[in-house]
């Protein structure tokens, strides 16, 4: 199902792209794996998963599965346009296959198309948010960390379903007491650091203004279950009027988020906004954001890092920056990454119908 050509992507540049022309159905997602069959996995609108060696050009058909129900009743995609949404763990061994501004989805094994989970991710304003998922490693197994409720987020085995997370909460009835653990709080986009210690997570609270905060998984699973709702270790990054903005981190002390501006706490909105990203070192106890003014005007859609670059990705271009220096390395017109390789050292972008790949050359 793939094509093959070279093409350069850089007017003028002497780098170039592989070009793999996808001749199958339409792609939906796909995300980076270090698997036996290959280097991605892709999601079609038919709900067929496919591994695809990058080096060898190989497609495997790996399995089909019915596609959680995307509708929603009230029509209003204001946050965004409820899509499904794919994450892998490492191994590729598993799949989740979300409704973002949604709240439904399946986890699958994949060579298999075996369902082990259904996830549910609640009712309530489950269209301002993507579904709050992601995997990561802890303790030498796969976690799947998912939103259970708008409030909730548990971590489970996704071989099997078990949760790692078991904890109860009381009901928080009308004109009573907040319950012990209570959480009033809506999870949002996740993004575990890169060693799976930490979590970013990008949510927001009445009425309604984004609190990106991040909290210790390791805490989570290994000593407090109730870690995610009240636990030591959480740390608000202040208040911004969106939420759902493109961020990442750069190491495991290190996090960027694109766009910064000063919070006014009378007129309680933000002020002073510009271009650039806040860079925050999360081994301060109350962190303070470094800001990092930069001439990108176009909307960026989302932030990479290798450790020592930083990559923007607008819908025309991605440019590339030193995090040492701020200096800009360079600039890959026509190229919208969607996905960072670390291991590869590549950059991936794709659409219904492509998958390009850049080598990058630090």
């Amino acid at each position: 199902m793939l094509r093959v050509s070279e093409s350069t992507v850089t007017e003028g540049s002497a780098h170039g792209a592989r070009a793999f022309g996808w001749a199958g159905a339409p792609l939906l997602d796909a995300c980076n794996v270090n698997a036996t069959y290959g280097h991605l996995l892709v999601l079609t609108v038919h709900g067929s998963l496919h591994g695809i060696n990058l080096d060898t050009h190989a497609c495997t058909l790996l399995c089909t599965v019915s596609l959680p129900d995307i509708s929603r009743g009230d029509g209003n995609n204001h946050f965004g346009v409820p899509r499904h949404r794919l994450h892998a763990s490492q191994d590729g061994r598993h799949a989740a296959i979300v409704v973002d501004w949604g709240r439904s989805g399946i986890v699958v094994e994949t060579q298999s198309g075996a369902v082990t989970m259904q996830l549910n991710g609640g009712d309530y304003c489950e269209e301002t948010v993507p579904f709050s998922s992601c995997f990561l490693r802890f303790d030498g197994r796969d976690v799947l960390i998912h939103r259970t409720a708008w409030n909730r987020l548990d971590a489970a085995d996704p071989s099997t379903g078990e949760s790692l997370t078991s904890r109860h909460i009381a009901l928080y009835e009308r004109g009573g007491e907040r319950p012990e653990h209570y959480l009033d709080y809506f999870h949002g986009q996740l993004r575990p650091s890169p060693d799976g210690g930490l979590m970013f997570d990008d949510g927001w609270v009445w009425h309604p203004i984004s609190v990106p905060r991040v909290w210790s998984v390791t805490r989570w699973l290994a000593i407090n279950p109730w870690e995610s709702e009240d636990g030591e270790s959480i740390v608000d990054l202040g208040m911004r009027d969106d939420w759902t903005q493109p961020a990442c981190w750069i190491n495991e002390r290190q996090l960027a988020m694109w766009g910064a501006a000063d919070w006014n706490q009378e007129e309680f909105e933000e002020v002073k906004r510009g271009p650039g990203v806040r860079v925050i070192d999360m081994t301060k106890r109350e962190p303070s954001a470094e800001w990092w003014p930069m001439p990108e005007t176009r909307s960026v859609l989302d932030l990479f890092s290798d450790g020592s670059r930083l990559y923007l990705s607008t819908a025309s271009r991605t440019t590339v920056w030193d995090v040492a220096s701020r200096a800009q390395l360079d600039e890959y017109p026509g190229f919208t990454a969607r996905l960072l390789d670390r291991s590869r050292k590549t950059l991936v972008a794709f659409e219904s119908d492509t998958i390009q790949e850049i080598a990058l050359p630090w």
